[in-house]
This record gives structure tokens, C-alpha cells and sequence, in this order.
């Protein structure tokens, strides 16, 4: 019972924030003419075979866009995240499992950025959990570059996140670094990426977000966009001023990218057209998330933060376990699957 409520709570909090945000983003877009047309002669019709409410109106208006195909498909993100993700995921593994920490023991044979120290619940430790003093701790932290400091729990979109020149710290330096950085965080190198991700934003570590679903025996891959840091943003978040932009199955870039308030464009800042950009080792990329989904069943729903070195090798930066739907750049997320997870989750009528 207890559980039920803290996964109750959270979700609706998820929810709700998402409504806010879809009112917000509304405003600045207008009428959507297909939709008012067809929302009682199409999405009604089609919503009515499941035993749950027909979503409202503006979650069409806002996704069902002219730069994306109309469908009585889309699953509002509020649905998304009180209903879809709640059926799918254990969401009371959530917190501890996807502790940055843990990533070395959970996925010790795919690729990772170098981590420099880490601490868990106040420990301090290395990349393959030998506890250090908090002498040692901070020796560890001269001599890396450019290294990014990120809170290891409770993180998202790009929140805590600070970036350090190592070489130029201090022991005091270096310990007040890790004073401020509370009980739970991990320090890494700053990834050196692939020069055909590094053009569009050298600055940024632009990463591929892979949403898998593990139905049944077979993984499936959602949806992926690539997605690329502001001008100024060393962290790829659209939040933050970045775009992100649809991954067609070849690697290649579509069209259009989008911004965090449903602006679209063909170019990135700097001039470069996504469609003249392609994801380096994108079928490595792809095995790599896919093998590692069916492992984690748990989570039958996962977004994975992919990157790629230099080298052409996939990295991973992180993976979560309630990731935003894409279909704002990608079309209904579930595609051909909808109507069969929609039974599952409320049910025929």
C-alpha cells in the first residue's frame, strides 16, 4: 500500500507538471485546425475502445502539429507518466538503480567516461568501489582535464551539474569541490566525442536519447533523437537552450530539429542543416542499448543517453527509467504497438 502511494504521488506530480507545461507551450502556437475538425469523428472513436477517458483535446493540438502527422495515437504526456510508465517500470527499484555510481557494476561491459572518484551515501570511492579517504579523494581529482561533477541521485536535466579544469585546482580546491557536492555525486572526465557530433556543438557533449521497450521477448527501439547543447551549455538539455532532432533508422539526422518550446528549424545555430548530419557507429549504438534493455526487465521502458568517442565506440552516459515520451519529434511513441499496450494498461472495454 505504501509503495502504491509513493509511486502514486510522484507520478501525479510528473503528471500535473506536464499539463502546466503543455498549457504553457500552447500558447505560443496556433490553431490547430485538423485537430478541432476530427477530435469528436476520429480521436473519440478510437479512445473509446479502451476503458479509460479520451484525453483532452490540447494534448492533439500541441503534438499533432503541421510538422508531424496527424493520429488519434498520441499519448498525452500526462497519460504517459501517471498510467504508461507506472505499469511498465518498477519505479520503487527506480531510485537506487539508477544511481550513476552503479554503473560500473551494472554495465561493466559497455563503455563508460572515465570517472575520476565518486561517493555513495557519503563514502568516498574509486571506479571499482575501493574506498578512498577523503585525502585520497581529492588527489584523485588532478590531472583529468576538463571533468564534470553531477549529482549521482535525485538528477535531471542537467540540474547540479558544475565543470572544472582539474589541472588547475588546489588540494583546497579540490576539497571544497567535494564538500559542495553533498553526499551522493560522481566526477568523470569530460568525454572527447566524435568530430561528426562535435561540429554541430564542440562545447557540449551531445548525446543520442534511445527510448527501448522490452515487450515480451523482443526489445524494441521507441524512438531516438539526437540532441545537442546551446551555444553556451556545456549539457545537451533543451531546457537549457539546446535542440534536438529526430534520428531517422539509417543514422541520419531528420529535417528538422525542435527547441523547448516547440520551435522548429532546419539548422542548427551555428548554420549546419541536420539532415546533412549523420550519428557515427549508430547500429553499434543501437546493439549496445538493446542488449542491455533486455537485461533490465524491471524497466521495460528506458531512456538511454548515448555518446560516441572519438574512436567511433558508443558510450554511456546514463540511462532513466521514467524518460519524457518523444513524440513530439518523433509521432506517437508506441507507433503499431499502441492499440495492444493500451489494452494492457486499461484494459478493453
Amino acid at each position: 500500500m505504501y509503495d502504491r502511494l509513493y509511486t502514486g504521488v510522484e507520478t501525479w506530480l510528473l503528471a500535473r507538471g506536464a499539463r502546466q507545461d503543455a498549457r504553457q507551450d500552447l500558447k505560443g502556437l496556433g490553431p490547430n485546425l485538423k485537430v478541432a475538425s476530427e477530435y469528436s469523428s476520429v480521436i473519440r472513436p478510437y479512445w473509446k475502445q479502451f476503458r479509460t477517458r479520451t484525453p483532452k483535446r490540447y494534448w492533439f493540438e500541441l503534438l499533432a502539429n503541421e510538422h508531424r502527422p496527424f493520429s488519434p495515437k498520441y499519448i498525452p504526456d500526462d497519460m504517459w507518466f501517471s498510467h504508461i510508465i507506472p505499469h511498465y517500470n518498477n519505479l520503487i527499484f527506480a531510485k537506487a538503480l539508477q544511481d550513476k555510481c552503479l554503473h560500473s557494476v551494472l554495465f561493466p561491459d559497455i563503455r563508460r567516461p572515465v570517472t575520476v572518484v565518486k561517493r555513495i551515501a557519503g563514502e568516498y570511492y574509486d571506479d571499482a568501489l575501493n574506498l578512498l579517504t577523503e585525502g585520497e579523494a581529492a588527489s584523485c581529482l588532478h590531472g583529468h582535464g576538463r571533468v564534470i561533477v553531477k549529482p549521482s541521485v535525485n538528477s535531471g536535466q542537467g540540474h547540479g551539474i558544475q565543470f572544472y579544469d582539474s589541472d588547475d585546482l588546489s588540494e583546497q580546491d579540490a576539497l571544497d569541490i567535494l564538500w559542495r557536492s553533498g553526499r551522493n555525486f560522481i566526477i568523470q572526465e569530460k568525454l572527447a566525442q566524435h568530430s561528426d557530433l562535435a561540429r554541430l556543438n564542440p562545447g557540449s557533449l551531445n548525446t543520442v536519447r534511445v527510448i527501448t521497450f522490452l515487450h515480451g521477448t523482443q526489445v524494441h527501439v521507441l524512438a531516438a533523437i539526437l540532441r545537442v547543447g546551446g551555444a553556451d551549455s556545456e549539457v545537451d538539455n533543451t531546457s537549457q537552450g539546446g535542440f534536438k532532432a529526430t534520428v531517422l533508422p539509417d543514422g541520419r539526422l531528420d529535417r528538422l530539429g525542435m527547441d523547448h518550446h516547440f520551435r522548429y528549424s532546419d539548422h542548427y545555430e551555428n548554420g549546419i542543416r541536420f539532415a546533412d548530419v549523420t550519428i557515427p557507429s549508430y547500429d553499434r549504438v543501437l546493439d549496445a542499448v538493446c542488449n542491455h534493455a533486455a537485461k533490465m526487465s524491471h524497466f521495460k521502458l528506458i531512456g538511454w543517453d548515448m555518446a560516441v568517442a572519438t574512436d567511433g565506440e558508443p558510450v554511456l552516459v546514463e540511462y532513466n527509467v521514467i524518460p519524457a515520451p518523444a513524440h513530439a519529434t518523433n509521432g506517437p511513441i508506441f507507433g503499431d504497438l499502441t492499440d495492444e499496450v493500451l489494452a494492457e494498461v486499461f484494459g478493453r472495454r
